[in-house]
């Protein structure tokens, strides 16, 4: 084996050195250069790790709050379907209380114009009547003359305006 060693130009107590060098080496980059490299690839695959959690948190957190809003605007388009409803059902009665009004309001006036053209009508009778007495009774007195008691010509007044 010596003659192969020779043969590449190998000798073995700088092989050995050179094992000897390189696990020295090896232990050196283990403590000092790959396990700062590894604690902080440890660290950053952590961070990406929890980054992700909390990306999937914020995403459900997302979901949760637009399907809130979706409930929310669903309820407040109900409310105001509702608030509309009921607005148009109270217009809608003071509308109809108003006609009500209205021709209660009418037929008072109607019935207030009625009773005062009754009285004006019993008025005017009664003047008629009370004129027609007068003629009367003046065309008695010119007719009959003083013949005839006033108590007479009261009673003959009274019988005509019944006749009439």
């Amino acid at each position: 084996m010596e003659k192969i060693l020779a043969d590449f130009g190998i000798q073995p107590i700088l092989l050995l050195a050179q094992v000897v060098n390189f696990l020295v080496l090896l232990f050196i980059l283990k403590k000092l250069l790959y396990q700062p490299i590894l604690k902080v690839l440890d660290e950053r695959k952590k961070k990406i790790e929890q980054s992700l959690i909390d990306a999937q948190s914020i995403e459900l957190k997302l979901v949760q709050t637009e399907e809130d809003r979706e409930k929310k605007l669903a309820k407040a388009s109900e409310e105001a379907k509702q608030i509309l409803d009921e607005a148009t059902k109270s217009a809608n009665l003071v509308i109809e209380e108003a006609h009500l009004k209205a021709s209660k309001d009418m037929e008072e006036i109607l019935q207030k114009g009625q009773e005062s053209i009754n009285a004006e009508r019993s008025k005017m009778h009664q003047e008629i009547r009370e004129e027609l007495a007068d003629l009367i009774e003046v065309s008695l007195e010119k007719v009959a003359g003083k013949i005839l008691t006033t108590k007479d010509q009261k009673e003959l007044v009274q019988k005509t305006i019944k006749q009439l």
